[in-house]
């Protein structure tokens, strides 16, 4: 398990500190003898409120990080005891979905939701990409897989899969109801070498979603391709493909109960 201060800025352990009671050494050295309890403390009400000040910039309190990782805990917290998803159908359109076993078993495993947390967190100061590429188009990012050195295709699969997941779980307005075109279906297909009914899969409008399974497709095999490039890519990779509608499922819960109510332009406060 990876450290708990991992992605905690001072500020972070400052106010959280602060909402638990203790000094900030108090809490530190709480987290180095007992790392299991930090998914304890991200779960806490009072930690979700303080992230959420509405008196304040979530900048002045959190780091996009804790912001996110918070979030991404309350969502499994609110998800754990569901009977069903609210699963996207159309811009401002929900359908409940009754099979919930997959989510549930997803918030089990608090690595998923750090995770997502650091995930949702890394889109707020984008990371560059080591080609000049746009970190935030699919396409751009595509277009160089094939000329880049091993190392740099390991990277550019790991930022497609994340910006699938990103797009697909917190935009899906914007994401679900567009199916890929032709052209674009071909060149992204084309980096994890898809056949050609795969690739006309991608291009389906008869589905509800188009948009939002097309990127679930291929953000699965992008994990997937970062795994088989490098065996050192961390596990959590490999365990979120297999997952990836999950995944997916509870960024739109997030994104469905809290970002529209969020400033997320901390600018150079991150």
């Amino acid at each position: 398990m990876p450290s708990p201060r991992q992605g905690l800025t001072e500020r972070d352990l400052q106010t959280l500190a602060g909402v638990v009671g203790v000094s900030r050494d108090e809490l530190v050295e709480g987290l180095r003898t007992r790392p299991w309890t930090v998914h304890d403390l991200l779960s806490r009400d009072d930690v979700l409120s303080a992230a959420l000040d509405r008196h304040a910039h979530p900048s002045k309190v959190v780091s996009p990080f804790l912001l996110f990782a918070v979030l991404a805990h309350a969502a499994a917290a609110e998800l754990r005891e569901a009977s069903y998803f609210p699963d996207w159908v159309g811009n401002r359109s929900r359908l409940p979905v009754f099979d919930v076993e997959a989510i549930h078993e997803f918030v089990e495993d608090a690595r998923r939701l750090m995770f997502l947390g650091g995930l949702m967190a890394s889109y707020v100061l984008p990371q560059i990409p080591p080609v000049p590429a746009d970190p935030l188009d699919l396409q751009s990012l595509a277009s160089w897989v094939d000329q880049a050195m091993p190392a740099d295709r390991v990277i550019l699969f790991r930022q497609l899969g994340d910006l699938a997941l990103f797009l697909s779980g917190v935009f899906p307005d914007r994401t679900g109801p567009r199916p890929l075109d032709a052209p674009s279906a071909e060149k992204l297909g084309g980096t994890v070498n898809m056949s050609p009914s795969e690739i006309l899969a991608l291009c389906d409008g008869a589905s509800l979603a188009p948009g939002i399974e097309a990127l679930e497709t291929l953000g699965a095999r992008w994990y997937d391709a970062a795994a088989i490039e490098d065996r050192t890519t961390p596990a959590i990779i490999t365990d979120v493909a297999q997952r990836f509608r999950s995944a997916r499922r509870v960024l739109n819960h997030v994104s469905d109960r809290w970002l529209n109510d969020v400033d997320l332009s901390w600018g150079d406060a991150a």
